[in-house]
């Protein structure tokens, strides 16, 4: 069930403009002083964002006493096959990267020395006399 309340909305309007005003944050721009008037809407929002925490907590009570959802929503054995999925992938991908991975000496394999196109292949037509 979604609830909204005005602290909320204000939390949203003040990201919402503190993204605008920030997203010239890397461009250059004239150095100007900042009004009284900015820094009180800051300040506003600031305590507006931390009335609106809990809020976000996403809390509920039951029979008077309040509770946190620990696991959002999401059932516990839902969470633990998904830890355990993790987990044995993670060792699965491991073996795997230590079975298949090989060290490769320091010096290259040197198999002789190197012969031309017309001499290792001689039925094929060389292509300088065609």
């Amino acid at each position: 069930m979604a609830r909204t309340s005005l602290t909320a909305i204000c939390v949203l309007a003040a990201v919402c403009c503190a993204v605008l005003r920030c997203s010239t944050a890397f461009l250059p721009g004239r150095a100007q002083t900042v009004p009284r008037s900015e820094v009180a809407l800051a300040t506003a929002a600031g305590a507006a964002a931390v009335a609106g925490i809990p809020d976000a907590a996403e809390a509920f009570s039951f029979q008077g006493k309040e509770y946190f959802d620990i696991w959002f929503g999401i059932e516990p054995l839902a969470w633990a096959v998904a830890g355990f999925t993790v987990v044995a992938y993670g060792a699965i991908l491991k073996n795997t990267a230590l079975k298949y991975n090989k060290p490769v000496g320091k010096k290259p394999l040197k198999v002789g020395n190197f012969l031309g196109k017309d001499k290792e292949n001689p039925e094929v037509e060389d292509y300088r006399t065609a």
